[in-house]
């Protein structure tokens, strides 16, 4: 007889992000981005309120995350969002956001593949199995927008790993994370307490028409969020709100912003050359 033994779970740390939100102009000509800064384990437990969610690659293309930003292992290479970005910017010889989306999705599935079942199941989060959401948004030199959000989820019934793609219209509104029933809710503006929340200003709701207004609009969903969440909900949400909007002339322009995140933009990646992007998703068995 053979004794097989099952990898257990070796995690040593796990830091995740929670609610980002942006809106797309009407006229495709700017994207406003905002995300909150706390950090939790995955026991929910508080590590700080000083996440930068949002990173600058090349001065020309914002990366966004939520979900499992950085897990740490006792054996084997540890994760990371912002690296796995950074390395895919790097590398890539196409900095258009669907092409790095892309690429930064093989990159996490590559990982997370290479992971033990019962931590997969540990790591993802109900009702859909999420483990990790980034996205990239830039504007190419004729000043086209791409924006692309990839969620990577481990659906536990089928033992699969899947990466799914989406994309936002002109004026519409994107958000990942925590609280999207809420930002829904606010946005769309027909109960009692979204209209107070929004503001008085007649039956006509200026969303994607100017950055300024945006800018605002962001800044009033996430007090929205944060006075309606559940308790539970509120354990994700915490610290200042960074808010970013790039433009059509491939600028980025940081209206709020922690000191620190700035020198995010900087850094290089630490994961080794064999991690980054080197082959399609079709050859890990992803849907």
């Amino acid at each position: 007889m053979v004794a097989l033994f099952l990898p257990a779970p070796v995690r040593l740390q796990v830091t995740g992000g929670s609610l980002v939100v942006w809106i797309v102009s009407q006229r495709s000509d700017y994207v406003v981005i905002g995300a909150e800064s706390r950090n939790t384990d995955k026991h929910l437990n508080v590590l700080n309120d000083r996440a930068c969610k949002i990173i600058s690659l090349g001065n020309d293309t914002l990366f966004y995350e939520t979900g499992n930003s950085e897990i740490w292992v006792q054996r084997g290479l540890p994760w990371s969002s912002r690296d796995a970005a950074r390395s895919v910017y790097s590398s890539s010889p196409k900095h258009d956001a669907t092409s790095l989306s892309a690429a930064w999705a093989t990159n996490a599935v590559r990982w997370f593949y290479a992971q033990p079942e019962l931590d997969l199941r540990g790591l993802s989060e109900p009702p859909h199995g999420n483990l990790v959401t980034g996205g990239f948004i830039n504007f190419d030199k004729n000043g086209f927008l791409t924006i692309r959000t990839e969620e990577v989820s481990f659906n536990a019934d089928k033992r699969q790993l899947i990466a799914q793609a989406s994309t936002q219209a002109p004026g519409q509104v994107g958000v990942s994370g925590v609280g999207l029933d809420l930002v829904k809710e606010f946005f769309i503006g027909k109960t009692p307490r979204a209209a107070r929340a929004f503001g008085p200003i007649g039956i006509v709701r200026l969303i994607g028409v100017y950055a300024a207004g945006d800018v605002e609009n962001i800044r009033k969903a996430f007090r929205f969020v944060l006075d309606n969440a559940s308790e539970e909900e509120k354990k994700f949400l915490g610290g200042d709100i960074d808010i970013a909007i790039i433009r059509n002339d491939r600028t980025i322009e940081w209206i709020a912003r922690k000191s620190w995140c700035y020198e995010q933009d900087q850094e290089t990646t630490n994961l080794p050359k064999q991690n980054a992007f080197d082959g399609p998703l079709s050859t890990l068995g992803v849907y």
